[in-house]
């Protein structure tokens, strides 16, 4: 573990990481910080790193050791002048934030800094917020406030005003392929879950069960029917397709895999498909078979069908229905 946090930090956000180093190196650290971006980008792994830097007894090359006692306790969570708070179930409350102002109100117990990072800080009750808000505003001593949150449109706008914020970039497609098969995606999910979204937390809810990798086959079999120009298509959305996409979210994420097969479809027609950037190697054979019997227009036709599904569930017509009539449409290109 000893130097697991360093080095996700300046994996992740190299830039960001060295622009911190130097800060504390140059004693210009602010006294609040709000860290937003996409979940996974690394947002609490460079918190963690600046207050280890503050305390790190062996600082080597300007970033900390991970090493010393210092380090360590401050990895496990466990040193008296770095305090963590996350949330408590689905929101960070008042009682959580009234711990966090005790420890402000205190002096470091250890030396003469403190840390507070603030994990999923758009989850903050508003009572929370506000609370915590005077604090950051004039924080007593040598305090330095991290929160972090995914969405900076859920943080207060006062809590904003007082920050300074820190938009982490989103990770590079190379990070984000290592990330997935570090957490045991399949090789074969892998493309199309990036196709579909940057965040790992999302990533996380999709390979949770074997839903997404279901629903990845069903949807390469419903192509392979396109492709061939089988009309048992249609009973298939009934059948198999329709008993896996239960809610919006489903439905939603169902149309964004669509839209990635008929892009594996042009990207083989232009010749720009590389052989680790498909998105359904389980099909490739289908997928150049359509795009040597789709021309561009009928290709183009067929992706703005699919696209004009959003639209259509915004209406709230019936996502069978739906499906059903891309469906037809797209086979009627096909044999047109």
């Amino acid at each position: 573990m000893e130097h697991d946090i360093v080095n996700v930090a300046q994996t992740k956000q190299p830039t960001i990481f060295t622009q911190f180093m130097n800060l504390v190196q140059n004693n210009e650290l602010s006294h609040a910080y709000l860290f937003t971006g996409e979940d996974g980008a690394g947002q609490f792994s460079v918190a963690m790193g600046v207050a280890m830097r503050l305390f790190c007894t062996n600082v080597q090359n300007g970033v900390p050791c991970g090493k010393c006692p210092e380090c360590v306790r401050i990895m496990n969570h466990d040193h008296p002048d770095v305090v963590i708070t996350e949330p408590d179930g689905q929101s960070i409350k008042v009682d959580q934030i009234r711990h966090v102002k005790s420890e402000f109100t205190k002096s470091a117990m250890e030396g003469s800094k403190k840390v507070f990072i603030i994990s999923e800080a758009e989850k903050m009750t508003t009572g929370a917020a506000n609370s915590l808000l005077k604090f950051i505003e004039e924080p007593t001593g040598n305090v330095v406030s991290f929160l972090i949150s995914k969405n900076r449109n859920l943080v207060l706008p006062t809590i904003i005003s007082r920050t300074q914020v820190v938009e982490f970039p989103s990770l590079s497609k190379k990070l984000m392929v290592q990330e997935l098969q570090n957490s045991g995606v399949k090789p074969s999910e892998v493309n199309l879950m990036i196709s579909i979204t940057n965040s790992l937390d999302q990533i996380n809810q999709l390979s949770k069960d074997d839903w997404f990798a279901s629903m990845q086959r069903l949807l390469e079999k419903w192509f392979t029917y396109l492709v061939q120009e089988d009309n048992m298509a249609m009973p298939f959305i009934q059948m198999s397709l329709m008993p896996l996409i239960t809610n919006k979210d489903r439905q939603r994420i169902v149309i964004s895999m669509m839209l990635s097969l008929f892009d594996d479809v042009l990207e083989m027609k232009y010749g720009t498909l590389a052989d680790d950037q498909v998105k359904y190697p389980a099909i490739l054979a289908k997928t150049k078979l359509a795009a040597d019997q789709w021309d561009n227009d009928k290709l183009l036709t067929m992706l703005d069908e699919v696209l004009d599904m959003n639209s259509r569930m915004a209406v709230n017509v019936n996502f069978q229905n739906i499906v059903e009539d891309l469906t037809l449409k797209i086979l009627a290109i096909g044999q047109s």
